[in-house]
């Protein structure tokens, strides 16, 4: 698995690989939201707003800052399987996962636990519904600001950024479908976020 996590990330690193616009809502908005009332968890997406090192990672990956915040009464598990980016095609999008991790937090007023970057991909966590994920070996800042994966508990919130394969090249519009639900698989909501394809 090692071999073939370093080998993406060669082909994502290809000079030809470059986007051809950038991923926003379809009323061309980089910030996105879904609420659950029910879950009492509050996701928000925004696209467009990475700074880190490698500086051109958007001309080869598809990178969306995330913010999930858990104001229910119940845990829910933040997992690399529960994601699904298809186009309007149903043509599905891997995320790509450098492997962080956070540890549960059960005092709501702990602050957050921080992150732990796996660098050998010996995955430790949950990896939710699905296993249509790939690992990815990154350096620079892909790791660290990387949305770790873990158990969310009430009262608390985690952020990062999500890595798919390149989205804009391919494709005109879709959507970012995230399956939340508890430490035990038991599915609460799907947070839905439109997407299209905006010329730069």
């Amino acid at each position: 698995m090692r071999a073939a996590a370093v080998m993406l990330a060669a082909v994502l690193a290809l000079p030809g690989c470059s986007a051809t616009g950038q991923l926003v809502a379809p009323s061309g908005e980089h910030r996105m939201t879904a609420r659950d009332d029910d879950s009492g968890v509050t996701i928000v997406l925004t696209t467009g707003v990475w700074s880190g090192e490698p500086a051109d990672l958007e001309r080869s990956t598809t990178v969306i800052h995330a913010l999930v915040a858990n104001l229910g009464p119940s845990p829910i598990l933040l997992a690399p399987g529960d994601l699904e980016l298809r186009d309007v095609r149903r043509f599905r999008y891997a995320l790509l996962d450098p492997g962080a991790s956070f540890e549960r937090v059960d005092e709501p007023d702990t602050p957050a636990a921080s992150s732990r970057y796996d660098r050998e991909l010996q995955r430790s966590y949950d990896p939710g519904r699905s296993l249509e994920f790939q690992p990815l070996l990154a350096d620079g800042d892909v790791p660290r600001l990387g949305l770790p994966w873990g158990v969310l508990e009430p009262g608390t919130q985690m952020r990062g950024f999500l890595y798919f394969e390149p989205f804009v090249r391919s494709a005109d519009g879709g959507e970012l479908r995230w399956h939340i639900g508890t430490p035990d698989h038991q599915p609460l909501f799907d947070a839905r976020f439109a997407l299209a394809v905006a010329s730069r």
